[in-house]
């Protein structure tokens, strides 16, 4: 990525991450402003072609239209569908949260009285396993998440954005409940790009001593013009997870190409991590627990066997397809977020 970032159509620097489903089909408005635009070069090309292909090229253009219109319909159907079974979901994901909290209990279970509750550890092995999630989880966090008690999504049914919640029981770190992470994204431009509007984080209530976004460093000080030494306390910031759920500022004019590029650099990974956690983790938080799900790796050799390669292929494609990372289509944002972060939920 270029270390400005692209510019959107009123000149502000934009974020670009992966986009597209893949598929290559283009927006109704992408494919009309690409006939319309033709070159003059292209152009002088075709009206040397006889009049009968002149008409049926045209008529391939009618056909393009009519494509790019089904693909639109097919885009505003596919986030109904979406939205629809997301709440089929909840159910499942409710009775999920039930078991690894230890709030249900299974009828099989043995009346043995082993002390362990639900399953411990099940959102942090499960992140872990994950190399993105694990690479921000300080060894200074990982007692937190063991009062985690479950990681919800919520998507936003008016754009693509989406509110991630995580559940907290009382702890000794902070008096939250609930701490959330909140993504606006806008619906596609003409451009066929989706813009990320705002990233919302909350303020944590963390106890006196327990903030671990900061540390307490001890100096040794030399009283002025003479021998005798103090110690002194300073507060410094540390690298912790839950900087994750700090509030991130969008770029904006005032800001010159160097901290423009440092705030979109920091946005993209941000986004990128809390769109792992909504796509990738949540709907399958076991089988990361487990281990069974690992990412898609590519190979640094290539196998020389090519037709041993093959057959291993077609058989891993389905084990592949569900290791995936998957990708949003937020390219470029346009507002500058000034809104103070929410206060984290405290029930």
């Amino acid at each position: 990525m270029d270390p400005q970032g692209p510019m959107n159509p009123t000149g502000e620097p934009s974020i670009e991450l992966d986009a597209g489903d893949g598929r290559g089909f283009q927006s109704i408005d992408q494919v009309t402003a690409q006939i319309e635009g033709t070159s003059i070069d292209a152009q002088n090309e075709t009206e040397n072609f006889p009049p009968n292909v002149k008409l049926r090229i045209d008529a391939l253009k009618e056909l393009q239209q009519e494509q790019a219109q089904l693909e639109d319909q097919f885009e505003k159907e596919r986030r109904i569908l979406e939205l629809k079974y997301e709440k089929l979901y909840t159910p499942l994901y409710e009775k999920r949260a039930g078991i690894v909290s230890g709030r249900t209990k299974m009828d099989a279970e043995q009346s043995v009285d082993d002390n362990v509750v639900g399953i411990p550890g099940f959102w942090l092995r499960a992140f872990m396993n994950h190399s993105a999630i694990a690479e921000i989880i300080e060894d200074h966090d990982v007692p937190v998440f063991a009062y985690l008690m479950d990681v919800r999504s919520i998507s936003h049914e008016e754009d693509n954005g989406f509110r991630l919640e995580f559940e907290f029981s009382s702890n000794p770190y902070f008096g939250n409940n609930v701490l959330t992470k909140e993504y606006d994204v806008a619906d596609a431009t003409d451009s066929g790009d989706a813009v990320l509007k705002n990233v919302k984080g909350c303020t944590i209530d963390w106890k006196e001593g327990k903030d671990l976004t900061k540390r307490v460093k001890k100096v040794k000080q030399r009283a002025k013009g003479g021998k005798s030494t103090r110690v002194i306390s300073r507060t410094e910031g540390q690298e912790s997870f839950f900087d994750f759920f700090q509030n991130v500022s969008m770029p904006s004019e005032d800001e010159d190409d160097q901290e423009s590029a440092a705030l979109m650099d920091q946005l993209t990974t941000d986004f990128q991590i809390g769109f792992t956690i909504h796509e990738t983790i949540i709907p399958q938080a076991v089988l990361w627990f487990t281990g069974e799900i690992e990412e898609e790796q590519e190979s640094e050799y290539e196998d020389d066997n090519d037709d041993d390669s093959d057959s291993e292929e077609a058989e891993s494609d389905d084990e592949d397809s569900t290791a995936q990372k998957e990708k949003h289509p937020v390219l470029e944002n346009k507002t500058n977020a000034t809104e103070k972060p929410p206060e984290c939920k405290n029930q």
